[in-house]
């Protein structure tokens, strides 16, 4: 048996393709939970950006592809970082996890990077004795839910989502991207209140307020037909109070919440309950194929947590994302 490195184009149709069944086959076994991924969501995933480099590695044994690497740097924030995953058909982790971190890290090192962090479910038993063996280290743990909307209780929803006693007085807009133009600015400043979500030990540093990338960004997911719906809270001067977004691929079962953000000026008003339960209802009605929405949170962020928490959100699986310095 001899291991056989390459990389693939990620930008060629058929890279994807190709990585979808070890994709699907990997997360059967480590996150059985999650919804069998289709090829428009794994392109979505980890397909090219705009905003970010990609590089493929893939492990193939007699020509038969066992396994792969999916890693990615931004172009604007943590360019001495780039991180992904590994995935690895569950009976081929023993010949292939290595030949593929090795190939990882030196394609990072080659394009300027000084640490290579990836991540894996917390089940799957193969990952964390190879990448400690590797000089890997624990920096960060995350948490994905799931909401199963068959349990979603439209009347408690809708009692959330209509105004309260300290959020009647903003406004409520929704949209599917690319956001109108007038809106970007105030979105933009608005998403920085993800800033300070807690990282456990991971040094991240989110991309400085850019109404541009944004604007590219929507574009790219209309481009690849996602929807990106939005919501909205806004103030009387037009400030953004609060925002949250998902995106659907079409052929999916599952949404994935993309950000929900709500500036520490207008916390503590119920804002991130109000306008989750609100999406989740337009969700019902505008995506009726979904059948899940998916959300992933630092273990430590407690009031995002909770929130969740009280619309139904349960754990499929516990992440770890450990980091190789190079």
């Amino acid at each position: 048996m001899s291991i056989e490195i390459r990389e693939l184009d990620p930008a060629l149709p058929r890279t994807i393709t190709d990585l979808l069944p070890v994709h699907q086959a990997s997360l059967a076994v480590d996150a059985p939970s999650y919804p069998r991924p289709t090829e428009g969501y794994l392109r979505l995933l980890t397909g090219p950006r705009p905003t970010q480099r990609r590089v493929f590695v893939a492990a193939y044994d007699a020509g038969t592809l066992i396994g792969y690497g999916a890693i990615g740097a931004d172009v604007d924030a943590n360019q001495d970082m780039f991180s992904g995953d590994l995935a690895v058909l569950p009976g081929r982790r023993a010949d292939a996890l290595v030949p593929l971190l090795d190939a990882s890290k030196e394609r990072a090192r080659a394009h300027g990077a000084k640490r290579l962090v990836l991540a894996f479910a917390q089940a799957a038993p193969d990952y964390a004795p190879v990448f400690t063996a590797e000089g890997g280290r624990k920096v960060d743990i995350e948490r994905r839910a799931q909401l199963d909307l068959k349990t979603v209780d439209r009347e408690k929803y809708a009692a959330w989502a209509a105004p309260s006693e300290k959020n009647a007085h903003y406004r409520i807009r929704t949209w599917v991207g690319p956001t109108p133009e007038d809106l970007l600015p105030p979105l933009v400043l608005a998403a920085q209140a993800m800033r300070d979500a807690p990282t456990g030990d991971l040094e991240f540093d989110h991309p400085a307020p850019n109404v541009d990338r944004r604007r590219r960004i929507e574009q790219w997911f209309a481009a690849i037909g996602a929807h990106r719906h939005i919501i909205a809270a806004f103030t009387e001067d037009g400030t953004i109070a609060g925002l949250h977004g998902l995106f659907v691929v079409p052929g999916s079962p599952m949404a994935e919440i993309s950000d929900t953000s709500v500036p520490a000026a207008f916390r503590g008003h119920g804002l991130g309950l109000r306008l989750k339960a609100a999406m989740t209802l337009r969700l019902l009605d505008s995506e009726p194929e979904i059948e899940v929405i998916g959300t992933w949170n630092n273990v430590d962020n407690a009031p995002m947590l909770r929130v969740n928490d009280a619309l139904g959100f349960r754990t499929a699986e516990i992440w770890e994302l450990w980091q190789f310095d190079l």
